[in-house]
Formats: C-alpha cells, sequence, structure tokens
C-alpha cells in the first residue's frame, strides 16, 4: 500500500476542526436528511440566522 502524503491528512485535519463542533454536527445530521433551509438548521441548532451561516461557512471552507 501506498503510503498517503501530508497533504493528504493535512485535508483530513481541516474537516475533522471543522466540524468539532456540537453545533455543526447538529447541522451535518440534519443535512445528512435531506436539504434544509437556514431556518430550518436555525430551529435545529437553535441559534441565530447569522450564527448558524457562519457554521456553514466554516464547513465549505473546510470541503464538508
Amino acid at each position: 500500500m501506498k503510503p498517503k502524503s501530508l497533504q493528504f491528512y493535512a485535508a483530513r485535519a481541516r474537516i475533522a476542526k471543522a466540524m468539532a463542533h456540537p453545533s455543526r454536527l447538529m447541522i451535518i445530521d440534519a443535512l445528512s436528511e435531506g436539504e434544509r433551509c437556514v431556518c430550518e438548521l436555525r430551529d435545529v441548532v437553535g441559534a441565530d440566522i447569522s450564527t448558524v451561516s457562519k457554521h456553514l461557512s466554516v464547513m465549505k471552507a473546510a470541503g464538508i
């Protein structure tokens, strides 16, 4: 088996870091069931829309 590169593990670390927040895990669970609008995710997370939007931005930047 070919050894994986440092870039491979760096990308995995970025994804893990982006997921390492309870609200983001709740968002991922909700999205695994299908598309949701931000207002629905707001209700799932229990935060305001700007906070949910920021969480989505962090996850998108990490490639989630």
